[in-house]
């Protein structure tokens, strides 16, 4: 066998490669994208969307970092240099945090420190397209719901277990966001109040035992910093019988069909869902009414194909 096969037109291997991805970014240059962003509470997921898949995934960690929108956009800049300067229609940006669409702000994220931020305003000035925000949370729902592990339920509750908790009800696949449109804030519902106790779990919005201290991405990375060998099982124990209250809660409050859980801490669910699914059977007064548990089909992408489409929806009307 010879070591460098040729092609027909008696370029070598690498040769031929060089010129397929010459060509590519030929393609790429003529071919207009939406710019999708999924911002977490600990990192940015950027990604562009050519209206039927995603391409260029990346994703920047700024762990506890306070991050701005001037931040986000020089990162912007940087990737899409990187990435050739692809032309860029319009873009959409997921945010923890609900919405004022009116006046595009972000209304509050305690995990990024940010109330009435302008985020749109300063990304649009900065990269010269329209720029649309949405909770991330119901970009990802969305997403789950038409076609993900919600296709075939009427009735579910989609929760992201991240840095932060969120979570959206969605109903004949439209959310449900209340009275005030801020149905999303599970991880800021309050346990119980932490009066005289000495010690109080604070979540990053100053209250004590929200549900974020308990099932929240700081509460993991604390715990695997501080534990070692065998108590990293005893953890994930009791992490998964405390998500399993939590659960028992939301089926107690919404009787949903089925509950789909996503979001970064799900890699590990081969720790923790023996005991959540426990603890939810056991906790849950109503044994016909539990709910069926899935975990996302589309992973960590779900919030970015969201935003693909949202862009790419907002721009074609």
């Amino acid at each position: 066998m010879r070591k460098n096969t040729t092609w027909d037109c008696g370029r070598s291997t690498a040769d031929g490669f060089a010129l397929f991805e010459h060509t590519l970014w030929q393609a790429m240059r003529k071919t207009a994208y939406w710019l999708a962003m999924d911002i977490g509470g600990s990192s940015v997921k950027v990604a562009l969307w050519d209206g039927h898949r995603l391409s260029r995934v990346d994703r920047t960690e700024f762990g506890s970092a306070i991050v701005d929108g001037d931040w986000i956009a020089r990162l912007l800049g940087l990737k899409l240099q990187a990435w050739g300067d692809p032309p860029i229609r319009s873009a959409a940006v997921g945010v923890p945090s609900p919405v004022d669409a009116k006046h595009r702000v972000v209304v509050e994220s305690a995990n990024l420190g940010w109330r009435n931020y302008p985020l749109a305003s300063v990304l649009r000035k900065a990269l010269r397209i329209p720029v649309y925000l949405e909770t991330d949370v119901l970009l990802a729902a969305r997403v789950e719901s038409a076609l993900g592990a919600g296709r075939n339920s009427a009735d579910f509750v989609y929760i992201n277990l991240g840095t932060g908790v969120s979570h959206v009800r969605m109903l004949r696949g439209e959310p449900q966001l209340g009275a005030h449109g801020l149905g999303t804030n599970l991880g800021h519902a309050p346990l119980f109040s932490g009066r005289n106790r000495r010690a109080r779990k604070l979540c990053r919005c100053d209250r004590p035992y929200c549900v974020e201290t308990v099932i929240g991405g700081r509460v993991i990375a604390t715990a695997l910093r501080r534990w070692r060998g065998g108590e990293h099982h005893r953890f994930w124990r009791e992490y998964g019988e405390n998500l399993g209250i939590v659960l028992s809660c939301v089926t107690s409050l919404l009787d949903p069909e089925r509950i789909v859980l996503n979001g970064g801490v799900c890699a590990s669910r081969t720790l923790f869902e023996s005991s959540m699914r426990a603890a939810l059977q056991w906790h849950t007064v109503h044994q016909g009414a539990l709910p069926k548990i899935s975990f996302s089909r589309l992973g960590d992408t779900a919030g970015l194909v969201g935003a693909g489409l949202a862009a790419q929806q907002r721009a074609d009307e």
